[in-house]
């Protein structure tokens, strides 16, 4: 790949970078369990789960919400029925809390000489998620305006399958060398980027990426991206 290449294009993934599953059904099924329930340990426990989907593909529910739940430090006999009753709670249509920083930091990126997208693994709903939530929609409103917002289930296609990243590319009249896609899992956001010949960008913040170190890129916060771009655009 030519990293020499100026970025014009960013492509965002939604959960777990721009945001997460509600939090009252899950705080009150976590409370139930007796673990801890505040949104510093939620959105810990969602990086330590994906962490350990990574690091044992192919992508796996169960073994995402096992992470999560005992990260919350839910008790280990308390673990399955804690998983099952998760389940519904995290499940797609729920993904409406926004992460802190975000909207200021796709107001910071709207700034640049770059053209936004949002390319989400999600059940149809992903676009009417993030303008509810004031982060971002295609047109005019509440949040930063980006040029589309790709729904896996709308399209036929998910990540990490190179198809969508050539749809995003495609809709935009760009190469893929000029993109990055910003992600939070490594097979899923990275691997399916890289595939298709994108830059990509792994959101880490707690730096539990389980592939070996100089793999691929890694953002530490969604606030150190606006730098990177203008480091790394024309």
């Amino acid at each position: 790949m030519n990293l020499s290449e100026p970025v014009e294009t960013v492509l965002l993934d939604a959960g777990g970078v721009l945001i997460m599953p509600a939090a009252e059904a899950i705080q009150a099924i976590l409370l139930a369990a007796g673990a801890r329930a505040d949104l510093r340990t939620l959105d810990r426990a969602h990086y330590l789960g994906t962490a350990a989907t990574d690091a044992s593909p192919p992508r796996s529910r169960k073994l995402y919400l096992r992470a999560f739940a005992r990260a919350c430090g839910v008790p280990n006999e308390r673990v399955e029925e804690t998983v099952a009753e998760l389940r519904v709670a995290i499940e797609g249509p729920h993904w409406t809390r926004r992460l802190p920083g975000v909207a200021e930091t796709l107001r910071a990126l709207s700034s640049l000489p770059i053209t936004l997208g949002v390319v989400s693994n999600s059940v149809g709903v992903a676009a009417d998620q993030l303008r509810q939530a004031g982060i971002c929609q295609v047109g005019p409103g509440l949040g930063t305006q980006v040029a589309f917002v790709i729904d896996s289930a709308l399209v036929g296609v998910a990540k990490p399958d190179p198809a969508i990243f050539h749809l995003a590319l495609g809709r935009l009249g760009v190469g893929p060398m000029r993109a990055v896609h910003v992600g939070d899992t490594a097979r899923i956001d990275v691997d399916g980027a890289v595939a298709a010949g994108l830059r990509a960008l792994h959101l880490d913040p707690y730096g539990d990426c389980p592939d070996p170190p100089g793999r691929h890129e890694h953002l530490r916060q969604l606030s150190d991206l606006p730098d990177w771009v203008r480091e790394h655009g024309s």
